[in-house]
């Protein structure tokens, strides 16, 4: 026989907390899964000949390298009668620099050609940390705002991920240059974040009627002799 006779400010408060946890994992899921369709779609890739640097004009990105915060930098540059951004370096550091103090990519100096994935960023992660356009410092792409903060009419709905340039001058792959853009977090984070949320579930579950029998509100077979 089961006896069950449930405390009704905790139920409440766990059926709540329940469903929080259940629509949280299956937020984080559905990322996974956007996330890894886009990481298997193919990329657009363009090169641009003829340019002019807007020197005055680099924006600052948050990003992760090889599992290191950093910043990527977007300088921009004149493309016939478009202003188009070129993710083209990465400062690491938890602390963004000052973006006086950072050298425009020499790559883009010389106007020699530039050949890079052609990328639309997806729409901002929810919970995506406020920007501060006045230190040009950003945590998702934004180029109409990007290109505001610097103070030129507008850019391009679309921007390039070039190679970037190690210590040694060697090329390193842009790990950003993915269908969809990137974002701080790679699929398998969010898959972990939905697991963990659900298993946070189960615990939930397990602690209400861990404490329930504890407290003798839930009790299996015959009911106790001289018990209310």
């Amino acid at each position: 026989m089961l006896k069950f006779r449930p405390l009704p400010a905790m139920t409440v408060i766990a059926i709540v907390a329940l469903a929080a946890l259940i629509v949280l994992g299956r937020w984080q899921w559905d990322r996974f899964e956007e996330k890894r369709a886009l990481a298997a779609a193919p990329v657009a890739r363009m090169t641009i000949e003829s340019y002019r640097p807007i020197e005055e004009g680099v924006q600052l990105v948050y990003g992760v390298l090889n599992r290191e915060p950093g910043w990527r930098v977007f300088a921009p540059v004149r493309f016939g009668e478009t202003n188009l951004f070129i993710d083209a370096a990465f400062a690491p550091g938890p602390t963004p620099p000052d973006w006086r103090s950072l050298r425009f990519p020499a790559a883009l100096r010389g106007a020699g050609p530039i050949e890079g994935a052609s990328i639309r960023p997806p729409r901002s992660p929810r919970f995506t940390p406020a920007p501060s356009p006045v230190d040009r410092v950003w945590y998702a792409v934004d180029l109409p705002e990007m290109a505001r903060a610097a103070g030129m009419s507008g850019a391009a709905d679309f921007y390039l991920a070039t190679d970037y340039v190690g210590e040694d001058g060697r090329p390193i792959e842009n790990p950003f240059a993915r269908a969809g853009g990137a974002d701080l977090l790679p699929p398998e984070r969010h898959l972990g974040y939905a697991f963990t949320w659900w298993g946070l579930a189960i615990v939930l579950v397990g602690v209400y009627f861990a404490y329930h029998i504890s407290v003798g509100r839930l009790r299996f077979g015959p009911p106790r002799l001289g018990s209310s």
